[in-house]
């Protein structure tokens, strides 16, 4: 018995552990990449049932040689579309109000004299997040193991700042998405409705705990 319940607290650790960068992988390599829009593109690998997908961020990169302006009242928020409706359920937990922020990096590049957000040629910054404690979640699930089940789409509208001082009224728009696939379906890991509020060294110290109660229940099983 203290095994299975140390067994599903380490279980717990690992669902809300962060999500890290994802791989980078050619917009050709599927079909729904075009058919997004998409013109960067990750692999988000399979996921079980009831994993929480959190701390979510994606950057703002300058790679022109002119400076690009953002305006925040043009901007769509990121978005996850159910690439599977009959047979995967996702959810926004808490819930979809006030899912994403600013970051304080992106607030401190606002230009009162253009009236917007300018971003210098070959810079980046982490300009968007998910709150801490907020975070995408995969119900049940009955797809195919490795079938599409979901896009995260994070578009990105932004214009160049013209040598004369102008604005270019042409906008360049910029979708990055992360492809995510069916996992081994599972029913032993139970829902959660948010994520804990956590930072990065919080977020060490939950992995390292995994690690320690991973190794007492390897030693109990041997005593058993």
């Amino acid at each position: 018995m203290k095994a299975k319940i140390i067994l599903s607290a380490i279980l717990a650790v690992v669902l809300i552990t962060p999500t890290f960068a994802y791989e980078t992988v050619s917009c050709d390599s599927d079909a729904v990449f075009t058919g997004n829009s998409c013109t960067q593109c990750f692999d988000g690998k399979s996921i079980p049932d009831w994993k929480v997908i959190g701390f979510l961020s994606d950057e703002w990169i300058n790679s022109t040689e002119t400076d690009m302006i953002l305006y925040k009242e043009i901007q769509e928020e990121p978005r996850l579309v159910n690439l599977n409706p009959d047979n995967a359920q996702w959810s926004q937990v808490p819930s979809s109000e006030g899912f994403w922020e600013y970051t304080s990096e992106f607030d401190n590049i606002y230009s009162e004299a253009e009236d917007g957000y300018v971003l210098e040629a070959g810079k980046k910054i982490t300009w968007i997040k998910s709150k801490l404690e907020y975070g995408y979640q995969l119900g049940k699930n009955t797809a195919t193991t490795d079938e599409n089940i979901g896009l995260l789409i994070f578009p990105l509208t932004s214009h160049a700042l013209l040598s004369d001082g102008s604005i270019s009224p042409d906008d360049t728009v910029h979708n990055e998405c992360v492809l995510f696939k069916s996992g081994t379906p599972t029913d032993i890991i139970p829902p959660v409705t948010r994520l804990p509020e956590t930072g990065p060294a919080e977020s060490a110290m939950l992995i390292f705990f995994a690690m320690i109660m991973g190794f007492v229940v390897l030693k109990m099983k041997r005593k058993a």
